[in-house]
Parts: structure tokens; C-alpha cells; sequence
């Protein structure tokens, strides 16, 4: 009797469960397919093929039981926007995501979610252009048919398979599901329970992002900050700190890329006038990441944040000098960036104009000259610090060089990728052709001064290089996202002036450097300390560690990144 009771509450259990998922298949499929494909494609290329599948399994059991959960509204309406709702919810981040796994095999992340918060629409309106393109709307479009289709003719429930065997075979899916549910929150617990969800990456990376912007805002309304200088024996009239933009050295004939894109600076180098840091890498690669440690002491082992610490703009104005902030890129943008914060910290910051989120045109770096050419003619008679800050190799990269500058062209590409991928690294190409211009013409501004200049770009680029990835991402870095070039060059007075110093600088070029560190270099030059400094952490000091790991999102370059081991083992 028990038996024959046992087994008709189990049919009735199946039966339930059947109608629920007959009833509701889209629904189910929905949600399942939203949360579950990105990180399935990122456990696919990390070859974690037994974890993808069972937790496809176990959301698939989630994704049932929340069904099931919402049959509890018997209001047809309410269910109805119960449902719908949660669908928008879901499909936003996976909207998201799905563009940054199919641009970057990577997952979304705080740099992805901090890109987003401080853009402009301009730069969004490139950014979005560089990888949507016809192919890309073709297949969106095609997608979309396909689901309209198997909707409204019901091409699932079309399918000869009878009922009994649909029973059978749903049952079949629901104890596999239950035993991987078993599974997974036992053997792989750390996973399971760490931001499986592409909604719950968007909320902990949102949050990370909004604590951060409002860091900026209070850090900006903070006019004067309070510098302690240990050290203050600068006598340096001039220095130039030169910050580009997604400039990846491997893209630069000065660093041995096979095209001669670089001529002004390796005639410098043939004549001994610039030192070539050629083992130096970014501590992130997102601009606005990048800035919270180049320009402040915060670096990968600080403990606290980075508006927490001294930045480099406060201290030179304590020293005495006055500092100089010229900029071809935002001085506004919907949500405002750090740039802005250490340009109004300067004596006197001025932009090719004002950018924001209207604007519809980019401006060449070149429109910096009139800016640089006032700030000296307005120079302090004691000392000057500038900052300029260009737009470089930022994509879209045919919008970085005049036309007078296309040099290269897609039959020049020797990588192995489409014709339209060459075009495109041609054009980066270009870009760093013009921005030698653009670098050098600078130096030439102050060579009958004494003057130190000091280049160093934000971050890399990745232009079809490996794995058919082109920009840079935080979230899945290549070496090219990081790797980029460090030039310094003097002027004969400050040879003349400071051999030693040129000297150390000379020497240094090979030593392996992170320049979440910069700024005790640029204030080891400049003969300035605060409580802060560390000899260590400057490259052309004595007692530099050389073997201080670089660490890029918890990654080791060395030892990681650079062998492309940058995927890490679920436990």
C-alpha cells in the first residue's frame, strides 16, 4: 500500500514537474541561457569543461525551481510582469557580458563597469564602432529571427518525440541536475558561491566602480591637499611629463616592431638623446585605473586607497613649482574621471576644448602645440612641472592621425587575420606614426631649456595580436593591453647641468619596472622626498629592487601573463 502511494505522489511530482516546464519552456530556457552562456564560454576556454557542465546543470535546476516558485502568483497579469521583469534583469548584464566575452574572453569586471561610468558618449559612440560592423549586425539579426521563429511556431514542441519519452527524459535531466547540484556546492564550493551569476558580477563590480567615483568627487572637492616634503633640494627648471594613450611598445619600430613608424624618435636614439626603458609595463589597463596609481603612491601592495595617498601634482605644487595640466582629452564627461581631479589641482590646466558628452568630433593632439607654446611663454621664472596629456593610439584609431600620416596600409600587416583586422592594425599603426610626431615636436618645444621629459603612456593596446583581440581590457589582459614604452630625454643644459642624473637614467633601461611606481622615480629626479618616497621603488635609484613582482590583477606578469597562463583554476 505505502509502495503504490509512494509511487503515485512521485507521478504526480512528475507530472507537476512536466506541466511546469511544459508551460513555461521559453521562460525556463530564458533564464537558464542568460545566466548560464557566458560563464560556460569562459569555462570552455579555460578548458574546465567538467565544471561547465555541471554548473549548467545546477542552474538549470535554479532556473526550474524559480519557475516553479513564481507559479505561486495566481494573477495571470502580475505573473506575466513577474516574469518579464526578471527577463530584463537578466538580460541587461548578459547583454554586457556576451560583448566583452566575443571582444575580449573576458567576463565583466570593475574595469569594464568603470570604462562605462566615466565615458562620454563620443568616446562610447567609438568604442562601440570599432567592434560593431556589419557582420556583427548581420548575426544580431539573425539571432533574433531565430528566436521569434522557434517562438511563434512552437518548433520545440514540434519535435516527434512522444510524451511518454519527454517525461522520461525531463525526470532524466532532473536527477542529473540534483546530483551536479550536490556536486557542485560540495567539491566546487568557492566557485559556486563566487559571482556565478553575470547579474551578480554587475552589482559587485557596480559597487566597487560607485565607491570609487564617489572617492573621485570628494577627492576633487579637495583643493589643497596637505604634503609633507622630507626632501626638497630641486633645482630642475623644467619637467615635462608627456602621458599618452593605449600605446602598446610592440606596435613601435623604436621597439623593434618591422614597421618604421617611429623616425623621429630613432634618430633621437641613434644620437644617444633619449633613454629607451625597454622591460616596463602599466599596473592596470583602463585609464582611469591607471591614474589612481602613476600619480599617486598607491601601488598593487598599499593598503589603503588611492585618495588616500599624496599625488604627484600636490607635491611638485608643494615644492615650489608651478604646474602646468594641457589636455587633448575630457575636461568633462558624464561622470567626470580622475584626469580632471589632478587637472584642477594644477596652477593652471587648460583643454583643446570642452568635451563632453555632446560632442561629436575628435581633435588631433597636434591642436596642443598653441596650449604648450602659452604655458612656457607663462612659465614660472623658478620652476615648471607640465603635464600633457594626449589622445595617442585611442581607438577608433583613424580618427588619431591626419591624412597627411597614412604611411601604412593593410598589405603591410604581416599578421594572419582578415584583411579588414589589417586595415584596422594599420591604422594603429598610423596613429603611433603620428604621435612620434607628436612626442618629438614636443621635446623640440623645450631644447633651449633646461628640461627633462619624461614619456609614459597610461596603458597598451592589443590590435589583433593574439586571439583576434584588439583594444584593452582589465578583466582578460595579454601582455600588449600592458606593455608599453618609457622615453626620457634632457636638453644639453640639463646634460650639462646633471650628468649624474642622465647617467642614472642611461643606465636603468633594462631593469624591470611597474610604473605604479612612477612617481618615485619622477621625484628622484627631481631631488624631492616626502614621508612616502621609497628609494626602492624609484628605477634610477641605487637601491632599486628589481625584483619586486609585478603584480597586474592578481596576476604575475612574469610568470602569468607573459606565458598567456592568466586564467585561474576554480576550487
Amino acid at each position: 500500500m505505502r509502495e503504490k502511494r509512494f509511487k503515485i505522489r512521485v507521478l504526480r511530482l512528475v507530472s507537476r514537474v512536466q506541466r511546469i516546464f511544459r508551460q513555461n519552456t521559453w521562460f525556463i530556457l530564458g533564464l537558464f541561457l542568460m545566466n548560464y552562456f557566458t560563464m560556460a564560454w569562459s569555462l570552455i576556454n579555460a578548458d574546465k569543461i567538467e565544471v561547465m557542465i555541471g554548473y549548467g546543470f545546477t542552474l538549470f535546476l535554479a532556473s526550474f525551481c524559480i519557475t516553479a516558485l513564481l507559479q505561486l502568483i495566481r494573477r495571470p497579469l502580475l505573473l506575466l510582469a513577474a516574469k518579464t521583469l526578471l527577463l530584463l534583469v537578466c538580460f541587461v548584464p548578459f547583454f554586457i557580458e556576451t560583448f566583452a566575452m566575443y571582444n575580449y574572453k573576458a567576463l565583466i569586471g570593475i574595469g569594464i563597469v568603470n570604462s562605462m561610468l566615466e565615458t562620454n558618449l563620443k568616446e562610447a559612440g567609438e568604442f562601440i564602432s570599432m567592434y560593431v560592423g556589419p557582420q556583427e549586425c548581420i548575426l544580431l539579426v539573425v539571432i533574433i529571427a531565430a528566436a521569434v521563429l522557434l517562438v511563434k511556431y512552437r518548433i520545440l514542441s514540434r519535435l516527434p518525440i512522444q510524451r511518454h519519452y519527454q517525461s522520461r527524459l525531463l525526470a532524466g535531466v532532473m536527477v542529473v541536475a540534483i546530483c551536479y547540484a550536490v556536486r557542485m556546492t560540495t567539491v566546487y564550493t568557492a566557485f559556486f558561491f563566487d559571482d556565478v551569476l553575470p547579474i551578480q558580477r554587475v552589482y559587485a563590480s557596480t559597487a566597487v566602480a560607485v565607491e570609487n567615483m564617489q572617492a573621485y568627487h570628494r577627492l576633487s572637492s579637495q583643493m589643497t591637499t596637505e604634503v609633507k616634503l622630507t626632501k626638497n633640494d630641486s633645482k630642475i627648471k623644467n619637467i615635462v611629463f608627456i602621458l599618452g594613450e593605449s600605446t602598446n611598445r610592440n606596435h613601435m619600430h623604436l621597439y623593434g616592431y618591422y614597421l618604421p613608424n617611429t623616425p623621429q624618435l630613432d634618430a633621437m636614439n641613434t644620437k644617444g638623446e633619449i633613454g629607451v626603458f625597454r622591460n616596463v609595463i602599466s599596473p592596470h589597463s583602463t585609464t582611469v585605473a591607471v591614474l589612481s596609481e602613476l600619480f599617486t603612491f598607491c601601488d598593487h601592495e598599499s593598503a589603503k586607497p588611492w585618495y588616500e595617498y599624496n599625488n604627484l601634482i600636490d607635491v611638485m605644487n608643494a615644492a615650489g613649482y608651478k604646474t602646468h595640466w594641457l589636455s587633448n582629452q575630457e575636461s568633462s564627461g558624464i561622470w567626470g574621471n580622475v584626469a580632471q581631479i589632478y587637472a584642477d589641482h594644477s596652477t593652471m590646466h587648460r583643454f583643446t576644448r570642452i568635451r563632453d558628452s555632446h560632442e561629436d568630433t575628435g581633435i588631433l593632439d597636434e591642436e596642443l602645440f598653441p596650449l604648450i607654446d602659452e604655458a612656457i611663454a607663462d612659465r614660472s621664472e623658478d620652476r615648471n612641472f607640465y603635464v600633457v596629456h594626449l589622445m595617442g593610439g585611442h581607438g577608433l584609431y583613424y580618427n588619431r592621425f591626419p591624412y597627411s600620416f597614412t604611411k601604412f596600409t593593410k598589405d603591410d600587416i604581416r599578421l594572419n587575420v582578415p584583411d579588414e583586422k589589417k586595415e584596422v592594425v594599420a591604422q594603429y599603426d598610423d596613429a603611433l606614426y603620428y604621435n612620434d610626431y607628436i612626442v618629438s615636436s614636443i621635446i623640440d618645444k623645450f631644447r633651449d631649456s633646461e628640461t627633462l621629459v619624461i614619456y609614459v603612456p597610461d596603458h597598451g593596446e592589443a590590435v589583433y595580436d593574439e586571439g583576434g583581440v584588439s583594444g584593452h581590457i582589465e578583466e582578460n589582459p595579454s601582455r600588449h593591453m600592458i606593455e608599453i614604452p618609457v622615453i626620457m630625454w634632457a636638453s644639453d643644459k640639463f646634460k650639462a647641468k646633471y650628468p649624474e642624473k642622465w647617467a642614472e637614467i642611461k643606465g636603468a633601461v633594462n631593469e624591470p619596472y611597474m610604473t605604479d611606481d612612477m612617481i618615485h622615480t619622477v621625484l628622484d629626479l627631481a631631488d624631492i622626498q616626502t614621508t612616502d618616497f621609497d628609494p626602492a621603488k624609484s628605477i634610477i635609484n641605487a637601491r632599486f629592487n628589481a625584483s619586486r613582482p609585478r603584480i597586474f590583477n592578481d596576476l604575475n606578469y612574469d610568470t602569468q601573463i607573459l606565458t598567456g597562463q592568466t586564467q585561474e583554476e576554480p576550487n
